[in-house]
């Protein structure tokens, strides 16, 4: 389903910090997303904010790490349970409070912030009722993606490559974060005998970025994170993130 842009009604992005985050770390990415977005696309006023659905590095980091757990594998219809998920959508609300409400909500979740980023989603749409909500998860643990959502959700995770006898490339994971939860589920086979589906509840849209470095490296700007053409890691990013969204949004 494509989203219909109309009215130049404007975009409200919240970028949603993981476990023990600098108050600084995703604000470069911030404010180089939020002018491409102004430079790509011509849908009026912009608003961009940085979010800590966890708390910043001055939250104990068991805390943290209690919370997320909680919420990685939080059931299908207890989404207003969720930690994270509750606390970003109490920040956006409080946000809308001083501004015209917009168009289109975009949430970018890294580690972490994906799974709150999520949640938030899901209970924007269960009390709103629209489908104008648009989740990018980078870095994140795999969880079950909510009905409904999964066609406006991109799953985005590392990829490092690295050659065989000097021809074959082949990729592998690079951020460890990935690898943890899952997208699987349970459902009746053959004679209702229950059988395990790795995909049952993974978004139809994800893709590896081929970065250098793992977790933390998304959004580094500068050597060594730049590419055999010399394109960093953070434009790798935002460019591969502003080409899906152009792709269900019609601008």
């Amino acid at each position: 389903m494509q989203y219909n842009m109309r009215n130049n009604m404007g975009v409200d992005l919240y970028l949603a910090a993981g476990v023990l985050s600098s108050p600084h770390f995703l604000e470069q990415f911030r404010v180089k997303l939020h002018r491409a977005m102004v430079s790509h696309v011509d849908i009026g006023e912009i608003h961009s904010q940085l979010v800590f659905p966890y708390g910043d590095w001055s939250v104990p980091l068991k805390t943290q790490l209690s919370e997320v757990s909680r919420d990685l594998h939080i059931h299908e219809g207890r989404y207003a349970r969720s930690i994270g998920g509750t606390r970003l959508l109490a920040m956006i609300d409080q946000s809308r409070e001083l501004r015209e409400l917009a168009t289109l909500t975009i949430l970018i979740g890294h580690s972490a912030g994906g799974i709150a980023s999520l949640h938030a989603a899901k209970l924007l749409l269960e009390r709103e009722g629209k489908h104008n909500c648009f989740v990018v998860m980078i870095g994140s643990p795999k969880c079950r993606i909510p009905e409904g959502l999964s066609d406006n959700v991109f799953y985005l995770f590392a990829e490092g490559g690295h050659t065989v006898n000097g021809r074959k490339r082949t990729l592998r994971l690079a951020d460890p974060i990935t690898r943890l939860g899952t997208f699987g589920g349970w459902h009746s086979g053959r004679m209702r005998f229950p059988l395990w589906n790795n995909k049952l509840h993974a978004p139809l849209h994800k893709r590896g970025l081929p970065i250098i470095g793992g977790h933390a490296d998304y959004f580094r700007n500068e050597s060594p994170y730049l590419n055999e053409l010399g394109i960093s890691n953070l434009t790798l990013t935002i460019d591969t993130m502003m080409l899906w969204l152009s792709q269900r949004i019609k601008l």
